[in-house]
């Protein structure tokens, strides 16, 4: 979405859909201008939401937002969510997930775009690229580039990492890979 406009109707088309929809902040961090906050939002799924018919189901999206704020405003906006407001998978499972991914992208490159740190909080915003050079999720290699983007915030405690929220864009990665349209 971009600008005010952009941002309006995204807005309506989730009133719409859940109207009553409720953003809980679990968690926020700031350091000078930028501005982290951790969410989950809930709500009744009881409208045409992008072709989906209603479901009457309840419904649960996590999400992790970096903001720039200038003049008292968001001027920048980059947002990770994703439809599961639960706990991570199983390690292994996720382990066997990244193996998967560094067999098909063997050139894959991770680069931190932005951190900020507040007391024993970290958050950051990453960018994942690669070329799709082997076998991903039964599609042969098609050589394409992708770039996905990530968030994740970490509490520490004496040095180790205590509690991880991570958002990744596995859709769009999925996307530019040919895996889904």
């Amino acid at each position: 979405m971009h600008g005010p406009e952009g941002i309006k109707l995204y807005v309506n088309a989730y009133r719409t859909a859940f109207p009553d929809i409720r953003v809980t902040v679990e968690d926020q961090l700031a350091e000078g201008e930028k501005v982290v906050t951790r969410w989950i939002a809930r709500g009744t799924h009881l409208d045409e939401f992008l072709g989906l018919a209603p479901t009457g189901d309840t419904v649960s999206v996590s999400g992790i937002e970096f903001d720039r704020v200038s003049g008292g405003k968001i001027d920048e906006a980059w947002v990770g969510y994703h439809p599961f407001a639960t706990r991570i998978a199983d390690p292994e499972r996720i382990r066997r997930g990244f193996a998967a991914i560094g067999e098909a992208f063997p050139d894959l490159r991770m680069a931190e775009v932005d951190s900020i740190k507040e007391g024993n909080k970290v958050a950051f915003r990453w960018l994942l690229s690669g070329t799709h050079l082997g076998e991903f999720m039964g599609i042969a290699a098609t050589g394409r580039r992708i770039e996905a983007m990530g968030m994740d915030i970490v509490r520490t405690e004496n040095g180790e990492i205590v509690e991880h929220w991570g958002e990744f864009d596995a859709i769009g990665l999925l996307r530019q890979a040919g895996v889904i349209p």
